[in-house]
């Protein structure tokens, strides 16, 4: 039963800064290189205080509607028809986003490892991971992303440790990369980078108070924010800008630098079992944020019956563009872009209308 699973403050933090922080694995580095150049690795950290100012949005909305989800929150501000209409939208574009993902990712493996196999293989296999785990329910998926956390965390600093030898100061150079202004532009518009904080909002009634959320919120961005702007910056030190755009997954270029002898020789096996891992759970999480919404829309107490659906939706979705420039320039550009409306404008329009309605609903147990 989903609406009885619970989760702590670490399991918020590790789900939502693995959902954040899995986008430096893919493309996203050159993407942003190729907008604002040397300046991305400061350039996210507007983003992150953009989303913080977010957050601060979706935590007062919460706060006005104590021990409810954002599905419950958006019925009890909205109605029930336009709430629901509010959680369907949320719900679709978060299966949109895990689909992107899981192409993406899919495309990566392909391109470094797996030149043979169709994008089909790679996706369908990704796929029945995906449904295992929604099987096993929240709490699973939870436990599991805060026990691949710290892996993850330690692989990242590894990897920007080990590959300093080839790191060079001058790369940053120019600071303001295309432009201060460019910079400030871009900074604000990409805060859907850390849109999943959303999913604390999703299974808030699975928190233990409005406290944890608000905590685990902040902390989350704050910890994705530092991850992604060291991966950029040790991605602008590691190569320079007139090829960065060109590089497919940064981070795995970079593991291919390392090189210390017969000592750390063959570091890519332990970093892409780490990556892969790490990436089909922010998979996983998404997908299950989706379903999670669309159940609780219809009243569903149990959506174990909708999973394998909602997986068929989602391998469809994810087969639709012809290749990895279409899910760049296409996919996942039009989730940067437009992303920032689905995770902060709709929470805001629910919160301005619950404000003017003066409706309150008070905690039962307060």
């Amino acid at each position: 039963m989903m609406q009885k699973e619970s989760f702590g403050f670490q399991e918020a933090v590790s789900l939502a800064v693995i959902s954040i922080s899995v986008k430096v694995f893919y493309t996203s580095p050159s993407i942003v290189s190729n907008f604002v150049g040397t300046a991305s690795w400061y350039m996210t950290l507007i983003s992150a205080l953009t989303a913080s100012l977010g957050f601060t949005i979706i935590f007062l909305l919460l706060k006005r509607f104590k021990g409810k989800n954002l599905v419950e929150v958006y019925e009890a501000s909205l109605g029930r028809i336009a709430g629901s209409a509010f959680s369907l939208i949320t719900s679709g574009f978060l299966m949109f986003v895990a689909a992107t993902q899981l192409r993406e990712a899919s495309e990566v493996i392909k391109i470094y490892v797996l030149l043979m196999s169709p994008i089909s293989f790679l996706i369908g296999i990704s796929i029945i991971v995906v449904v295992v785990l929604s099987f096993l329910g929240l709490e699973t998926i939870a436990r599991v992303c805060k026990f691949v956390a710290f892996p993850l965390l330690v692989l990242l600093i590894a990897v920007f440790s080990l590959s300093s030898q080839k790191y060079e100061l001058h790369r940053m150079a120019p600071i303001f990369g295309h432009g201060l202004g460019n910079t400030l532009m871009h900074g604000i518009r990409r805060c859907s980078v850390y849109g999943e904080v959303i999913i604390l909002a999703i299974f808030a009634d699975s928190l233990h108070g409005i406290n944890h959320i608000k905590k685990s919120g902040y902390i989350s961005i704050i910890l994705s924010g530092l991850i992604i702007s060291a991966s950029f910056l040790s991605f602008i030190l590691a190569f320079p800008y007139y090829t960065a755009e060109e590089v497919v997954a940064p981070i795995y270029q970079m593991v291919a630098l390392i090189n210390y002898g017969i000592f750390f020789e063959r570091f890519d096996p332990i970093f892409l079992f780490v990556w892969d891992i790490s990436t089909t759970l922010a998979i996983v999480v998404l997908f299950y944020s989706s379903i999670s919404m669309f159940a609780k829309v219809f009243r569903i107490k149990d959506a174990r019956p909708v999973i394998l659906p909602a997986a068929i939706i989602l391998f469809n979705v994810s087969m639709m563009p012809k290749n990895l420039m279409q899910v760049v320039s296409g996919s996942t550009q039009s989730i940067r872009e437009l992303g920032w409306i689905f995770f902060y404008v709709l929470p805001l329009a629910a919160l301005v209308i619950s404000l003017i309605r003066g409706r309150k609903v008070m905690e039962k147990n307060a």
